[in-house]
């Protein structure tokens, strides 16, 4: 799917045909959608195998007549939080990232992605909202680009903020019940921290190898422009190690907690057991077909609980008196 953006006095106006001088978005790309596009710029295969690849290195290439930056953008997906859960309105958000691909020279732009981004649709909800603000100028190509390089760090800050509320709302449940789902959450959330600490890292390469080129650094808003992207990148990856930090002291936390609860579980009915075996064994010793002690008192069945009795409460007082009980 191809969408084609123009920017006309200020204002993004949709082509349908594609153009010089625009933004041209491309969406899960086909043979047919590469070849409609021929007639502006060829577009290599290496590209689309890179955009297709979720585990791809960000890079910034070279290629004939165009220049190529591949980033790894945040993603969210939404699941069911259970699938037994009586309440069909609740939902689990899983983090993780995709790669976007950027194509770009003097007066063209193409951003390409295997389904939905959500730095592209982030860029298209504020063109909606507000019609009439210059956010992008589809004529200063070098501009567009640190935009969204820009727009990739605001929204991986603002996953990063999410997380860490899904972090301590996981926290409260556990406290309040442990229970197998809430863990398989809290690892989840740990293994969306490790992609975006290895997406923001990699990402932070390429804008570092985009400050040195002359093509983006040619005026003052866009070396303003550069000072933000570092600026909100850094905080991203320092936002992203502390959080990684905090998740996996919660972790062993509260396998700590459920291993020591495990521990306690077990003194008990250990405990227990052996408070029980007591009269079992005095039962068992008068089911023997011998002579023993009370046997032709009329009372003797009384005599041996209460002895049993005695000896079960002796047992528990004394585990008692030492805190095992």
């Amino acid at each position: 799917m191809i969408k084609i953006y123009q920017t006309v006095k200020n204002s993004v106006v949709m082509l349908d045909e594609p153009s010089f001088d625009t933004w041209i978005e491309i969406i899960s790309p086909t043979e047919e959608d590469i070849k409609g596009l021929e007639k502006l710029v060829e577009i290599d295969e290496d590209i689309i195998r890179s955009i297709r690849d979720y585990d791809e290195v960000p890079k910034m290439e070279k290629y004939d007549g165009y220049d190529f930056i591949l980033l790894q953008t945040p993603k969210v997906t939404v699941d069911k939080d259970d699938e037994d859960d009586d309440d069909d309105d609740e939902v689990y958000y899983k983090y993780s990232i995709a790669p976007l691909g950027i194509i770009f020279r003097s007066n063209l732009i193409i951003t390409i992605s295997e389904g939905r981004n959500d730095v592209t649709h982030y860029l298209r909800t504020k063109l909606k909202n507000f019609p009439k603000n210059k956010i992008i100028d589809t004529s200063d190509i070098a501009q567009f680009v640190l935009k969204m390089l820009l727009f990739t760090s605001k929204i991986y800050l603002r996953d990063l903020k999410a997380i860490n509320q899904k972090m301590r709302q996981v926290q409260r449940n556990l406290e309040l019940k442990p229970k197998n789902e809430e863990i398989m959450h809290l690892m989840d959330l740990q293994k969306s921290i490790v992609y975006f600490n290895m997406a923001l890292s990699s990402n932070q390469i390429v804008v570092e190898k985009i400050a040195k080129r002359k093509f983006f650094n040619s005026s003052e808003d866009n070396e303003d422009l550069l000072e933000d992207i570092m600026d909100e990148n850094r905080q991203a990856i320092s936002t992203v190690k502390i959080y990684s930090q905090i998740i996996s002291s919660t972790s062993g936390t509260f396998t700590s907690i459920i291993s020591n609860n495990l521990n306690v579980t077990l003194r008990f009915l250990t405990v227990l057991t052996i408070i029980i075996m007591i009269p079992t064994l005095v039962a068992s010793v008068y089911g023997m077909n011998i002579k023993l002690p009370f046997q032709d008192l009329p009372y003797a069945f009384t005599i041996v609980i209460m002895i049993s009795l005695a000896l079960a409460l002796s047992g528990a007082f004394w585990f008692y008196r030492k805190k095992l009980f």
